[in-house]
């Protein structure tokens, strides 16, 4: 059974203190002891707050209370750490924040009654190298994003897959996506849905020129590398997970592999992948 709990809330969203005071209600009930993030200990006032390292090295399990957003900023360390996490549903879609706000109290009770499923997804390691020499490396478990900062403006990336060419492409941006973010910008750019467990990656143009430059799905074990040509005149930046936003110049070079690090999900029983995606998507709605 989880004996300390983390507490992350959504940064400056009032519309959380619900969720929040049931989960915190439920906890006190059941005197499990738990550790709040800055923003919870705000939200509920008079309440000591705790930082992330302190929550690393005591708790063994994080509720978050928010959307994929705020789950995908607090797994940047938890993940880590190897501390799985549990998402409150208070954003939009939410495909990685499982429990309802309508269920919190059965669903914590399942859990911690150690009647749960760990859904256990990969990660990325994107490194960004400037004349050869390493200027930044980041984790992310959605997606590597290479994208134009000028709204209006394509840029130009040439493309290797195993050190092998693969294209070049004129586009917005290229998305490289775990299956996990095959939900994410992947999808809303146009890529497939990818089953979580596939041992695969999926590389999607953003707003390619050429329509002949469509998506792929590659092996897991797959390196990337994206070069931003030197006729891309133009701001461009790379993006992990939506959170961590590196800016890059022409002749630059983003390598993309698998990462040691796995992202460890709670999920209640009667939630799974297919299970979110009828709900999240609509599929089989009768009006």
């Amino acid at each position: 059974m989880f004996k300390n709990i983390a507490i992350i809330s959504k940064i400056d969203d009032y519309s959380v203190k619900d969720s929040l005071d049931t989960v915190i209600n439920y906890l006190d009930k059941k005197n499990i002891s738990y550790f709040l993030d800055n923003n919870s200990s705000i939200l509920l006032k008079n309440k000591t707050s705790s930082d992330i390292n302190e929550m690393k090295n005591k708790c063994d399990i994080a509720f978050i209370i928010g959307g994929d957003g705020t789950l995908l900023r607090s797994a940047q360390e938890l993940a880590i750490a190897n501390i799985p996490i549990c998402g409150i549903n208070r954003g939009r879609l939410g495909f990685l924040v499982d429990i309802s706000p309508n269920h919190i109290e059965e669903n914590l009770e399942s859990i911690l009654s150690n009647n749960y499923t760990v859904d256990e997804r990969i990660s990325l390691i994107g490194t960004v190298l400037r004349n050869g020499k390493e200027i930044s490396k980041n984790i992310s478990f959605n997606d590597v994003v290479v994208h134009s900062k000028d709204a209006v403006r394509m840029i130009e990336m040439d493309t290797t897959l195993n050190g092998e060419k693969l294209y070049t492409v004129n586009a917005d941006g290229l998305v490289v996506s775990t299956p996990t973010g095959s939900t994410a910008y992947s999808l809303s750019s146009g890529g497939p849905i990818l089953e979580p467990t596939m041992e695969a990656l999926v590389m999607v143009p953003i707003c390619p020129h050429l329509l002949s430059n469509r998506p792929i799905v590659i092996n897991m074990n797959s390196t990337v590398e994206i070069k931003l040509s030197d006729k891309s005149h133009t701001n461009a930046s790379v993006t992990f997970d939506g959170q961590i936003n590196v800016p890059i110049e022409a002749n630059d070079t983003i390598r993309i592999s698998k990462g040691e690090v796995t992202l460890k999900l709670i999920q209640p029983p009667g939630i799974n992948f297919l299970s979110i995606l009828r709900e999240k998507l609509g599929w089989g709605y009768k009006p």
